[in-house]
């Protein structure tokens, strides 16, 4: 064999084996330094991971898979039979229970926070504090939108007969519903997840990729069809949910990041608009939290999903909201 070619063999063979020891180098850092449960990117994509499924039925996503469980964010997560965050819970409803079905993204699901601090579990205990018996069941699942939720609901979690549907909404509810796309690296490397997110920093920052407050607006510009999809999917759960004699409330979430003045009041009133032209009551929990300082509602520093704090805030204005809108069912069940 000619000698530059193996020279050229040599060299390519030398590059090749550098680049797998660096990129070897690098994966192994990354776990050792952020795979300590506290880098939001790793964990988020860890439970998707670990924990999540592509879901047989159009349109609703991904589902979690029945009977898996894990730590991430440093606390337990726990995945029933049924595919919830919760416990067991019956199909069959007791006599003289009242069932509410809590559907929602990430911050329904609790996210960050240990289960007795999740939004769903404080209302239940809360609502029990008096005699008649209430049941929540907390559907909810990370990176779900509007749409997915309504489609879920209506398509599988019907069977469970609740009498009240809680839609919890948040500002991201309006991206169109995600679509999984195999990529091998972020599959299986945690320096690839790594990478990723300091890119997507790196884009906001200094290269004009649109910040979080921009982000958030522009899912709402009139054509945006991820916010065509959530006002038609209001509108086909509210009717699903009339013609079945279900209550349904809508229950809206503030971004915990600013709170006074609150920087997406005009978003909030616009989702009020639509809610309330379909005859359902609407909840802003913003007036819960807005006093408070917003980290001090955080599951972590850098995470601001609602910790245990913001959970039992959340949690009283929902039971009271419910009291006054759905008198039949609550006179009396909290002060």
């Amino acid at each position: 064999m000619d000698v530059k070619i193996k020279n050229a063999i040599f060299g390519i063979l030398s590059i090749a084996t550098s680049l797998i020891m660096a990129a070897a180098l690098l994966e192994f850092y990354v776990r050792l330094t952020q795979a300590d449960g506290t880098n939001f990117d790793i964990e988020m994509w860890r439970y998707a991971k670990d924990l999540k499924v592509v879901s047989e039925i159009p349109g609703a996503g991904h589902e979690h898979t029945p009977g898996k469980g894990g730590v991430y964010m440093g606390v337990p997560i726990t995945i029933n039979s049924a595919g919830w965050r919760d416990r067991e819970h019956s199909m069959a409803k007791e006599n003289g229970t009242v069932r509410i079905i809590m559907l929602g993204d990430s911050l329904t699901f609790g996210w960050g926070a240990r289960p007795e601090d999740v939004t769903s579990y404080r209302l239940e205990r809360l609502l029990n504090a008096k005699e008649r018996k209430f049941e929540v069941i907390n559907t909810g699942i990370g990176n779900a939108n509007t749409a997915m939720e309504a489609t879920y609901f209506m398509k599988k979690a019907y069977v469970y007969k609740p009498d009240i549907v809680v839609l919890n909404y948040f500002i991201n509810d309006a991206e169109p519903t995600p679509r999984r796309t195999e990529n091998f690296f972020l599959e299986h490397f945690y320096s690839a997840v790594f990478i990723a997110g300091r890119f997507d920093v790196l884009m906001r920052t200094y290269f004009g990729r649109a910040d979080w407050q921009h982000y958030y607006r522009g899912l709402y510009q009139e054509n945006e069809p991820g916010w065509l999809g959530a006002q038609g999917a209001l509108k086909e759960l509210a009717s699903y949910c009339k013609a079945r004699n279900i209550k349904l409330i809508v229950v809206n979430y503030p971004d915990l990041h600013e709170l006074s003045p609150y920087p997406f009041q005009d978003i909030t009133s616009l989702v009020a608009s639509k809610v309330k032209a379909l005859d359902i009551p609407f909840l802003d929990l913003l007036p819960a939290v807005e006093n408070q300082a917003p980290q001090s509602l955080w599951v972590t520093k850098t995470d601001s999903h609602p910790n245990g704090k913001a959970a039992g805030l959340y949690a009283d204005s929902i039971a009271r909201v419910l009291v006054t809108q759905i008198p039949e069912d609550f006179r009396g069940s909290v002060n």
